[in-house]
């Protein structure tokens, strides 16, 4: 005798979802001018830079990622003196600086020692241990998929010092952020370390 076997329970497709690649595009907007997005919330500037400074102060080992054209050779006009801003800062948080590659890298030549690969900063920022990463001047498709990956595969905290319209995947997302914008960061930081 042959059993009859019961078709599978038909399932609508609100009961489960899809997940081909990373989490879809947040529904977050990009900050408006002269805001910030802090975990979220549009704040002003001037209250994003507070938090920034009470963040990166607590850090145990925060870590500022920047594109490697920017800080190791120079081949570009204002280049040195975007270095030289870039360094200050580095230096007045009490940050590490790793240098991303601009382009893929050539396999296995990687060198994950010094250098972040773009498509697996987060594989670094763990092993690593890092809890603080700061992103200054990392092109946006890099630092869209570099941010998302680090949001989801650790508990780092995320920083983005964006020069065009920020990166809602951060924690905290700066956009239009320019050399001043550096600069006035350091001077903030420099002011904490003297009240402490």
């Amino acid at each position: 005798m042959r059993e009859t076997q019961t078709p599978p329970a038909q399932t609508s497709t609100e009961d489960y979802r899809w997940l081909i690649g990373p989490e879809p595009v947040s529904k977050s907007a990009h900050p408006e001018k002269e805001m910030a997005l802090v975990e979220g919330e549009m704040l002003p500037i001037e209250d994003a830079l507070a938090k920034i400074v009470e963040i990166v102060s607590q850090a145990k080992k925060p870590v500022m990622v920047v594109p490697a054209r920017m800080v190791l050779w120079y081949w570009e006009e204002g280049a040195a003196n975007r270095a030289k801003a870039i360094r200050e800062l580095a230096e007045a948080m009490g940050v590490e600086i790793r240098p991303i590659y601009d382009v893929r890298p050539a396999y296995p030549m990687t060198r994950t020692a010094c250098e972040i690969n773009p498509y697996h900063g987060d594989l670094v920022i763990a092993h690593e241990k890092y809890d603080v990463v700061i992103f200054y001047g990392v092109d946006c498709p890099y630092a869209d998929v570099a941010l998302k990956i680090i949001d989801q595969g650790t508990k780092c905290y995320t920083i983005a010092l964006c020069g065009k319209i920020g990166h809602i995947d951060a924690s905290i997302t700066l956009r239009d952020t320019s050399l001043d914008r550096l600069k006035r960061m350091a001077e903030m930081f420099r002011k904490h370390k003297q009240e402490k």
